[in-house]
């Protein structure tokens, strides 16, 4: 795919300039004729001007591309032709990038593209299960239903989303939360407190004395502290998106930390196991569908087990045999599935894992104040232990100092 700087004439007289991505340069023609515009020049653009339009590329937001296939569904119900249905869609729309993306599909289609290919110069905005669906919809003739399918689809998966991280919010503001209250503590408080029995000449016990010197630590260095910490951030996320190793080991850690862990193994049971009803209940081959899982799971943990599975089940074992192989999956999601293979109810058995996992993730979204509450007086109890100790000592030795004057 190529990107093209098109300069045009309107019927009006008026020049107009575009860029658009095309497979080679003899399909502009055909493309500004369909859209009513004559050709003066065009070239080719510099992989510079590539990555600069990459960043500023908009992004549309899953509740508009939900709306669209639903929309786009009824127009297909309806009898309506493919084209004058996604230019009537493109004009009622109102996200300006899915307009704009909806009538380039529009002039491709009528250049003679298919749907599928058209789609398919937005897979950032039509994910590759769209696509596939789109795909399987117009070599089948059965496009009205797995445009309803992936409409539902989407619907669950932002459903499941929007859970996920609702389950999530609580603990990463009470985490920060409570490391600005004990920061708060060591910088403010604490120096008070032990200045007051610094001025009394009190010899300290060790505790304190530790206590001091994390509280002039903490004191001293506070923006020193804050910078590594952003920058250790900063840098730890731009090694997750360039080295697959890196991201590998970050995620499995990610996975076997108390109730943040729970809740992302959960949402990718639920992923997984809904993916891959909706693609086998479309006719894509089990084989297929997890090639295409591989390329949509965020989690690398996940998206290399489903790799191995792939490969597992290319040479000849079962779904369940493969997924019980990488150690990853529950023993229920390995059950169902094998009941699933051997009754040849494969699909009904995935849809049960996903509700099973849905609810979960639902339950803990609403139930994660009562389960987070533990951990929180853990660490709270053993900061105000360490403080106990460290200043009960010299409130005992002024105490005694002042009675003995």
């Amino acid at each position: 795919m190529a990107t093209y700087i098109i300069e045009a004439l309107k019927p009006d007289g008026t020049v107009v300039k575009k860029i658009i991505e095309l497979e080679n340069e003899n399909e502009i023609s055909n493309l500004l004729t369909s859209e009513g515009l004559i050709l003066l020049n065009y070239k080719k653009t510099s992989s510079i001007l590539n990555v600069f339009k990459s960043f500023r590329k908009k992004k549309v937001k899953p509740v508009y591309t939900i709306e669209f296939l639903e929309n786009f569904h009824l127009v297909i119900k309806s009898g309506v032709p493919l084209s004058t249905g996604i230019r009537d869609l493109a004009e009622d729309v109102e996200n300006k990038t899915l307009k704009q993306i909806l009538t380039d599909i529009y002039n491709r289609i009528n250049t003679g593209e298919s749907l599928y290919k058209a789609f398919s110069n937005y897979k950032s905005i039509f994910s590759d299960v769209i696509l596939t669906l789109i795909k399987i919809g117009e070599e089948t003739g059965n496009l009205e239903k797995v445009l309803k399918d992936a409409a539902n689809y989407l619907k669950r998966i932002e459903d499941l989303k929007a859970k996920t991280k609702q389950a999530l919010i609580y603990p990463a503001f009470t985490f920060f939360a409570v490391f600005g209250a004990m920061t708060f503590w060591m910088v403010y408080v604490l120096p008070k407190m032990i200045e007051a029995f610094q001025n009394f000449n009190i010899e300290l016990p060790i505790t304190t004395k530790i206590l001091i010197a994390m509280s002039n630590f903490t004191k001293s260095y506070i923006l020193h502290i804050v910078f590594l910490l952003i920058s250790a951030f900063i840098i730890l996320k731009i090694l997750r998106k360039t080295n697959k190793k890196v991201k590998f080991y970050t995620d499995k850690i990610i996975l076997r930390l108390p109730i943040l862990g729970l809740v992302i193994t959960y949402f990718n049971y639920a992923f997984i196991s809904e993916y891959l009803r909706l693609m086998i209940s479309s006719g894509v081959s089990i084989s297929r569908a997890l090639e295409i899982l591989g390329e949509s799971l965020g989690n690398e943990v996940f998206k290399n087990a489903a790799i191995k599975s792939r490969e597992n089940l290319i040479s000849g074992e079962g779904i369940s045999e493969s997924f019980k192989k990488q150690g990853l999956f529950s023993s229920m999601i390995i059950r169902m599935l094998n009941i699933g293979e051997n009754t040849g109810r494969l699909e009904e058995q995935l849809e049960y894992i996903s509700n099973f996992y849905y609810d979960k993730v639902d339950y803990i979204s609403q139930n994660i104040a009562k389960m987070i509450e533990p951990l929180l007086i853990s660490i709270l109890g053993i900061f105000m232990l360490i403080i106990i100790l460290g200043l009960i000592g010299p409130i005992y030795d002024l105490i005694s100092t002042v009675n003995k004057t």
